[in-house]
């Protein structure tokens, strides 16, 4: 259990007057307490009271699991011979939360929500921006991780320049980089693999084509290291690029590190994305650069902050984020150039080294 994340989320939830919060099998109770139950229909979580108590609710199925775990915290069960709601109101009426305010986390069931509050009279509320606020800040471990989960990233891209070739599919590639980063000491590993037109969907989710000569390809991927996560995206031409390919490759590229130069302490983080997205609106592909321009990044691959228009925040020294500007051609093809930034003690560090330079093969 992470007393001093458990001690800053009390204080945060009290700021925004919730009696308590339920955090349910997620990335985001694995952080707290080091492990995540299965998630079924059956309702469970971790529940944090605003005066600091913490207590774990669940069906007698986890309960023995979750007694390894939570060693010196109370577990109360419910079982399937009872009705759940009925059940939950008799447990949590115990603890004083009957007809209070409880933020959730991202992974609370709605269905269990809905039968809950109808039941218990609670009024239950977005909660994921204070748990991001809670780890929003990277301690010098934690970066450090990110760093190596970065270079990680970087050493696959390497390698994987040298195994492509036409003919292969995208399944081949995505399997070969996942592969890789495992080797070089990631853990679960991810990858984004999308060729010609494909590349065109952002969050491209295939992998059957074959790689034609030509074809532009966008490799979105990352893995984590001690549980902090990495995700860089590059193109790979195979094949002398067209010209309009090449302009579009060089948008990207000065877009990116626009962006990049612009993230100091203290900036605003709108000003980022304008600055960012100037260089492509200025060359007229404003309507094809459809996404924010990054995201948080830490424990969970998206976290805060958002780098984005309507966040309107400063960097603050310890956050970790990514900068991604994109073009997406419908029909044609999609780039960008994405790198994970730090703001450390010693100023901005882009934590991705691998080249911005076009890379043909």
């Amino acid at each position: 259990m992470k007393k001093g994340h458990i001690d800053k989320l009390v204080n945060l939830m009290k700021a925004e007057k919730m009696d308590a919060i339920l955090v349910c099998p997620s990335e985001e109770l694995k952080f707290l307490i080091g492990f995540s139950p299965m998630m079924c229909e059956r309702f469970q979580g971790m529940f944090i009271k605003s005066d600091g108590d913490v207590f774990y609710l669940c069906n007698s199925i986890y309960t023995g699991e979750l007694e390894l775990v939570l060693t010196d915290k109370r577990i109360l069960t419910w079982y399937d011979r009872e009705f759940m709601a009925e059940a939950v109101h008799i447990l949590l009426d115990g603890e004083g939360l009957v007809g209070k305010k409880i933020g959730v986390n991202s992974t609370a069931p709605a269905f269990n929500l809905a039968d809950i509050t109808e039941k218990s009279g609670i009024t239950f509320v977005n909660a994921r921006p204070i748990l991001e606020e809670m780890r929003i800040i990277k301690s010098a471990e934690e970066l450090e991780n990110l760093r190596i989960s970065a270079s990680i990233t970087d050493k696959v891209f390497s390698d994987v320049i040298k195994f492509i070739k036409p003919g292969m599919k995208e399944a081949e590639i995505n399997d070969f980089v996942t592969s890789e980063m495992v080797k070089h000491g990631g853990t679960n590993p991810w990858a984004l693999i999308a060729s010609g037109p494909n590349s065109s969907y952002p969050h491209y989710r295939g992998n059957a084509r074959t790689i034609e000569a030509q074809d532009v390809i966008l490799f979105d991927f990352g893995c984590a290291y001690n549980d902090m996560c990495s995700d860089m995206s590059r193109m790979i031409f195979v094949g002398a690029p067209t010209g309009e390919q090449k302009k579009i490759y060089e948008l990207c590229r000065q877009s990116t590190e626009a962006g990049e130069a612009a993230c100091f302490e203290g900036a605003f983080i709108p000003d980022i994305e304008k600055i960012s997205r100037k260089v492509i609106e200025d060359a007229g592909y404003g309507e094809y650069f459809t996404t924010r321009l990054g995201h948080g990044i830490g424990f969970m691959g998206h976290e805060a902050p958002d780098i984005k228009l309507s966040n309107p925040r400063k960097l603050e020294k310890g956050m970790s984020f990514t900068i991604e500007p994109g073009i997406n051609l419908p029909g044609k093809f999609g780039m960008r150039v994405e790198d994970v930034v730090a703001i450390t003690e010693n100023g901005t560090e882009i934590l991705n080294k691998s080249t911005h330079d076009m890379v043909v093969v």
